[in-house]
């Protein structure tokens, strides 16, 4: 059998635009797709390295509002503690502090 031989990258220009080619192994072992953005710096000694530049997810704007009214609730002590079973929330839920919980 064969070793397979490493591919080599190339580099294309085309007008003002540098394209390279990475090899295809490369490719998945870095999970590169087609338009994914990259960022580039150049080290002392010349070499150039290509980082996948990694991208935050958008989030809708109502997952943004919910979020702040629950942090706002922990900083002002709107929580419940934790509760080891059911019958110990129930008990809670008589207390003073429960009340303030209960549905209206």
């Amino acid at each position: 059998m064969r070793l397979r031989e490493p591919t080599v990258s190339k580099m294309h220009v085309r007008g003002a635009t540098l394209t390279v080619t990475i090899p295809e192994e490369l490719q998945e072992e870095i999970a590169a797709h087609n338009g994914d953005e990259i960022e580039m710096r150049r080290e002392e000694d010349g070499r150039v390295v290509l980082t996948p530049k990694e991208e935050l997810a958008e989030r809708h704007p109502e997952i943004g509002v919910a979020l702040e009214e629950g942090m706002a609730d922990v900083r002002e002590g709107r929580v419940s503690p934790a509760f080891k079973s059911m019958a110990e929330f129930k008990a809670w839920r008589k207390t003073p502090e429960g009340k303030k919980f209960s549905a209206a």
